[in-house]
């Protein structure tokens, strides 16, 4: 059982994905990989190079066709938004309008400047989707490929804290259950205040505040259900003695196999040689140390990281 969520789990009957098979430690340290690396670099062409490595893994997952929508919809709105919010706000000089949403508006003393998308801001959105995207997909493919279990012994293993480790799993596992508890409430209501005569009218754009504060008044039944849950969690791990220094075994045990073994070289290896180039970059930028030879890995950087 992986740590999954409900529209986007893969289906019950199909066999796991080669993604399943992996050490699991392996998979946290990929995620880790993709989290720096969106950080680290800067260009879009690196970006993108990181995005379409953080795809690749989503091929092991077995995943229902309403999942895979569900995926898309969710990348793509993420990407508009960044889009369109960075392209409106963009704040930096210089910048270049590209399209003017609202012209500019004076009556009287009040004096209102233009609402345009400025080109700089676009490529700025890019950069951010592409990082949101990236990260997103990767963090997606460890809880959609890995059950808890399998979580808290690779965090254990890669000497996390006992009670980080479980607490890390548990806000996973809570996640879902937060989105079916939302599910729950939203039809509870609905149910108590649908009537027929009402059942064409209630429309949100046609009473968008009610509408928004239906959606409010959902979070307090809500919280009141996760605080019982977190309890009677809290409960059942006091009566059975949960000790974090105590020695513990997991069941199988992780063994590196040397196809996972090649992978992490590969990871470490393009992280240092990445991180060791933005270093020698950035010294060289701040006119503390200049290396002739290091011309080339200059111009690479500068171009392409």
């Amino acid at each position: 059982m992986s740590v999954g969520f409900p529209a986007i789990e893969r289906p019950a009957t199909g066999k796991p994905g080669w993604l399943h098979a992996l050490d699991p430690r392996l998979k946290i340290i990929w995620l880790v990989w993709v989290s720096s690396l969106c950080v680290l670099v800067d260009g879009t062409a690196a970006l993108l190079t990181v995005l379409i490595l953080a795809v690749l893994p989503t091929t092991g997952l077995r995943v229902s066709r309403r999942g895979a929508l569900a995926a898309a919809a969710l990348i793509l709105l993420t990407i508009w938004s960044t889009l369109l919010s960075q392209g409106m706000f963009y704040a930096r000089q210089p910048r270049t309008p590209v399209l003017t949403l609202v012209p500019a508006f004076e009556w009287g003393t009040l004096k209102l400047p233009p609402l345009e998308i400025y080109r700089e801001g676009l490529v700025y959105g890019l950069k951010q989707s592409l990082r949101l995207t990236a990260v997103m997909l990767a963090g997606l493919s460890v809880c959609l490929s890995t059950g808890p279990e399998r979580l808290l012994a690779a965090l254990t293993r890669l000497r996390v804290p006992v009670a980080v480790a479980y607490m890390t799993v548990a806000a996973l596992r809570f996640l879902p259950t937060i989105m079916r508890e939302v599910v729950q409430v939203r039809r509870a209501r609905r149910l108590r205040t649908l009537t027929p005569q009402c059942r064409s009218t209630r429309r949100w754009w046609r009473r968008p505040v009610r509408a928004l504060r239906d959606e409010f008044a959902i979070a307090l039944p809500v919280l009141v259900l996760l605080l019982r849950r977190a309890e009677t969690l809290a409960t059942s791990v006091a009566t059975r003695g949960f000790d974090p220094e105590a020695k513990r075994t997991f069941y199988p045990a992780l063994r590196w196999r040397p196809l996972e073994w090649t992978l992490l070289m590969l990871l470490a290896v393009s992280w240092v040689w990445v991180a060791a180039a933005k270093l020698l970059y950035g010294l060289y930028v701040a006119d503390i140390y200049y290396a002739p030879w290091a011309r080339p890995l200059y111009d690479l950087v500068r171009r392409w990281l």
